[in-house]
């Protein structure tokens, strides 16, 4: 089963509308959803106790009020940490979420999401088979759900223990065999870091028939490039402010 999904609007809110509230916590997502955005991105990575949490970093130093390793704690103690006054005293007591809280929201928001796997290296298999065995109390949420990862072996196992799930070849660098993992695994995207995307480039990933989606624009100017080359959308952490640049950009053309 191929799904084609459809970005409207072109933006994916990146780990939540993470310019106004803190990254990858429900507050965040929930601020995507309120800005008329229909798709966020998140990390997923696993607890001391195997909970597949979303959370970005192997540190907790930078986000929350604890230091030192995300996979030495349990999630019992992981949620009682503070992952939101590092962003604004605001948010103070934000917590950070289990991935089953975030499933019941998309499904609530009837909203859709790229999830990036972060296995720890040689840890693929675990987070993986947790990951999708949380997906089952979701089966109307299948066709929501973009898989994407830096691990290769994290992708290969996605699709081995899950055929008919949609992934994503994330790319921070051109990698020499992309085009060849692509079609191994069956993706129906390649995400790729803006900083190294070309209108060439563009041109290659849309003739194999892939969504191209590219990260992080928070640039106006360079987001309208990349639409002009084909890009389907842009993972923001101001995705209001592409969205409204790129409709003031539509009407203009229309004027003209």
């Amino acid at each position: 089963m191929t799904v084609l999904f459809d970005f409207n609007p072109p933006v994916i809110a990146h780990r939540g509308a993470s310019a106004y509230a803190p990254e990858n916590t429900m507050i965040a997502f929930v601020k995507a959803a309120q800005l008329g955005i229909k798709w966020i991105e998140f990390d997923v990575m696993q607890a001391a106790c195997g909970e597949p949490i979303i959370f970005h970093d192997d540190l907790l130093d930078r986000t929350t009020n604890r230091r030192g390793d995300v996979n030495h704690y349990p999630y019992v103690d992981l949620r009682s940490l503070d992952a939101g006054s590092w962003f604004d005293t605001r948010f103070a007591g934000e917590k950070i979420p289990a991935l089953k809280e975030v499933m019941e929201f998309l499904q609530t928001y009837k909203m859709f999401a790229n999830v990036e796997i972060k296995s720890l290296t040689g840890k693929e298999a675990p987070l993986v088979k947790r990951v999708l065995a949380e997906m089952v109390a979701y089966p109307e949420m299948q066709n929501n759900i973009l898989y994407s990862s830096f691990s290769v072996d994290a992708l290969y196992l996605l699709r081995k223990n899950s055929p008919n799930c949609s992934l994503g070849l994330l790319l921070h660098e051109w990698e020499p065999s992309w085009e060849k993992i692509c079609a191994e695994l069956n993706c129906v995207s390649v995400h790729v870091n803006h900083e190294i995307m070309t209108l060439h480039a563009a041109e290659k990933i849309k003739s194999l028939g892939k969504k191209l989606l590219c990260y992080t624009v928070n640039d106006l100017a360079r987001a309208l490039e990349l639409y002009s080359w084909g890009v389907d959308a842009v993972f923001s952490d101001v995705p209001d402010k592409i969205v409204a640049g790129l409709n003031k950009n539509a009407s203009r053309s229309c004027i003209g």
